[in-house]
């Protein structure tokens, strides 16, 4: 996938999103989010030295995989859950990315779109 094509895949997830009422910067927020996740799960494929880092910071129970298993309601109430927890973790990354974290997505079917037709 080039540049060009990523850049579109985010814009088209951007007007879906924009769709449910969401703002640019909600936009860039809820994208924070996410692809923190899926960049910690894409490192632990790497090698097991980085699995045993990924599986130190984020707790099983709220990484990459826990997402993509889930959808509609259920999703959108993990994620929610996910955002709460990771932001009062002991470990101080995740509690400065999600601190305070809350998710402005509306519909469950808009959260599928950007966890289960990821750039990534």
């Amino acid at each position: 996938m080039n540049n060009q094509e990523i850049v579109q895949k985010l814009w088209n997830l951007c007007n879906v999103l924009r769709d449910d009422g969401i703002t640019y910067q909600q936009y860039l927020t809820e994208l924070t989010y996410i692809l923190f996740l899926k960049m910690m799960h894409e490192k632990a494929k790497l090698s097991p030295k980085d699995r045993q880092n990924v599986e130190h910071v984020i707790p099983e129970e709220y990484r990459w995989d826990s997402l993509v298993k889930l959808e509609g309601i259920e999703l959108k109430n993990h994620y929610q859950r996910l955002l709460l927890e990771l932001g009062r973790s002991e470990n101080e990354l995740l509690r400065q990315i999600y601190a305070d974290a809350s998710t402005s997505i509306s519909e469950p079917k808009n959260l599928e779109k950007m966890v289960h037709h990821q750039i990534l």
